[in-house]
Formats: C-alpha cells, structure tokens, sequence
C-alpha cells in the first residue's frame, strides 16, 4: 500500500487531445513524469458535446442514458429533476470492486486514460468536471480502485465507477502529503481548490 510523501510533482506536461496518446506516454504519466493539460482542440470538442446534452435536456428528447434509465429501464423517461439523481445512483450501484486497491502507478494511468477518452468530446462531460479530473491527477489525489471486480461484460465498469466516485468526494483517495483517507477531505486537500459538483 503506497505511503504518503513519496510523490514529487513533475513541472513538465503532457498535453493531451483524446487521439495521440501512446503506450509509452501512458506508461511515463504512470510514474508521474508529466502533469496534464488538454489541447484547445479537446477542449472545444468537449463543450461542443456538452452543449449537445444539454439541449437534449432542455428540450426533452429521449436519449438512452441521458433522459432513460438503463438497461431494462432504457424505456423509463427520467424527468429533468432526477436526471443528476440517476446518474449518481449509477456510478454508486457500479462501484462494486473488492479488494486491495491498485498501485498509484497504475491508478494514475487509468485516470490519465479516463482523461484522454473524455478529452475526444464523445461522452457530454462538463469542462468543469474534467478539469477536475485533470487537477487530481496533477495533485496525484487517486480514488481508492480495487483490483478485483467488474459489472457486466464490458470489464471496466466497476474500476471507472470506482474512479469516478473518488471524484464525487465519496469512498476513499489517497493523497501524497497525507495518504489514504476520505475522499471529500483528500480531495479538497490535495488540490488548490474547493471542489463543487
């Protein structure tokens, strides 16, 4: 289990754009070499796919996921008040991983593979939350992420909940200065700001 104090901050960056990062860049971000930015090409797709969302809401449509439930419920119309409610209860139900959790090398390459997805403007992120994303990373504040467990068939779900309930200020992160913890406190602590959903 990784102890707190041996993490140096890099003063480089990786700049990242959701299309050219290599195994040997992700490898690098895994040791902590590099902090991360996005390119201003990300960072316009990724408000471009947001404003998309939210006219999806704001104008009702049905959209799997985003306005449904899921799954067996993909037919169920979330009304606009329980949107952030589903999305929440989502991430909470999927975070079912056991174990130890993942070494701080490998968790950092996860959030950095997290932050390169999310940086092609696919998914409707918030600027806001990825910059969080991005600022926990280069503070290496790390979500507790289990080594065992998934849910479904696609591998990965219970890991990015678990990545992304860290995030939420729930379970637990592990910091450099003060190690593992709370992740509402380790989560405000290690960054330079307070963070808001």
């Amino acid at each position: 289990m990784p102890r707190p104090g041996r993490y140096v901050a890099p003063d480089d960056y990786l700049t990242l754009d959701g299309a050219t990062l290599t195994p040997e860049d992700l490898t690098a971000l895994g040791k902590g070499a590099y902090k991360i930015r996005l390119s201003q090409e990300a960072v316009e797709a990724v408000k471009a796919a947001r404003k998309l969302v939210e006219d999806i809401i704001k104008e009702k449509k049905v959209v799997y996921g985003v306005t449904t439930g899921f799954g067996k419920f993909a037919r169920t119309i979330i009304s606009n008040e329980n949107i952030e409610e589903l999305q929440l209860n989502l991430i909470r139900s999927h975070s079912a991983g056991v174990g130890d959790p993942l070494s701080t090398e490998k968790t950092r390459m996860l959030l950095a593979l997290r932050i390169n997805v999310l940086a092609k403007g696919c998914s409707g992120i918030s600027l806001q939350v990825l910059s969080q994303y991005i600022e926990a990373f280069n503070a290496s504040c790390l979500p507790w992420v289990p080594e065992k467990g998934t849910v479904g068939a696609s591998g990965d779900l219970a890991p990015l909940s678990h990545l992304a309930l860290g995030m939420l200020g729930e379970g637990k992160m592990w910091s450099p200065k003060t190690g593992w913890g709370n992740a509402s406190y380790r989560r405000e602590s290690a960054v330079s700001r307070v963070w808001q959903r």
